[in-house]
């Protein structure tokens, strides 16, 4: 047995074509937390039925989703995608059967200055501000409690040491894999802790290699390109 929890947000687009685009270049999401295209409405932004910004709604239930590696993960998919639309803002509400309720928020920079959304309870990004507990659209809380984070997650995302150290090491062995070629591997000679997991998907979602479970072969890795040093997730590769 397990437990459920659920996520669900909306995304206020500034341009749909954009947004449709990026929801076209998804590719099957395997990997757990997935992000899947059919998560998110795209049937009912067309225009006249939006005054001013369409937005986009999109929600999933998952099995013992609470916080910690896999939050993290779901959290650099999802940046990852938001990175790919015109937005203007965007929200979700985790909720989990035991650990709490939680609400994240990312503000678009609009590169003009003053930047709309900056605020000194908000994390400046690259692209983006982003707070924690549920905000109105102008970025700042509805109430003054001190908002609740997930289990042992951290914003912005960090690499394990260990992990990343420990995938460094084995780069050159991995570049020695032929490219579009699954390698089966002892799973912890590359997943030493659930941490390595934010690598995997880092790497994944930047199309460097392809990697997943399957029956009786176990932990495969597919490269797809020349891996490089890895540093933080916010690196462009």
């Amino acid at each position: 047995m397990g437990h459920i929890s659920v996520v669900y947000g909306m995304i206020k687009l500034n341009d749909v074509k954009s947004f449709h685009k990026a929801i076209q270049k998804m590719k099957p999401d395997e990997n757990y937390p997935w992000i899947r295209a059919e998560m998110f409405n795209t049937n009912s932004i067309e225009y006249p039925y939006y005054y001013e910004n369409p937005i986009t709604t999109f929600g999933a239930t998952y099995k013992n989703l609470s916080g910690g590696n896999d939050w993290s993960e779901f959290i650099l998919k999802f940046e990852y995608l938001l990175g790919e639309i015109d937005f203007d803002y965007a929200r979700i509400r985790f909720e989990t059967e035991f650990l709490g309720d939680f609400e994240f928020f990312w503000g678009r920079k609009t590169g003009r200055k003053p930047e709309f959304y900056k605020n000194d309870d908000l994390i400046e990004q690259e692209k983006w501000f982003f707070g924690y507990g549920f905000r109105h659209m102008y970025g700042e809380l509805i109430c003054e409690n001190t908002p609740d984070i997930p289990f042992d997650f951290k914003y912005p995302l960090e690499f394990d040491v260990d992990a990343k150290n420990n995938f460094n090491e084995i780069i050159p062995e991995l570049n020695k894999i032929q490219v579009d070629t699954k390698e089966y591997f002892d799973s912890t000679r590359i997943l030493k802790n659930d941490d390595s997991n934010l690598i995997l998907t880092y790497l994944k979602l930047n199309e460097i290699i392809e990697y997943g479970w399957e029956a009786k072969k176990g932990f495969f890795l597919k490269r797809l390109k020349e891996i490089k040093k890895i540093n933080t997730p916010y690196n462009t590769v």
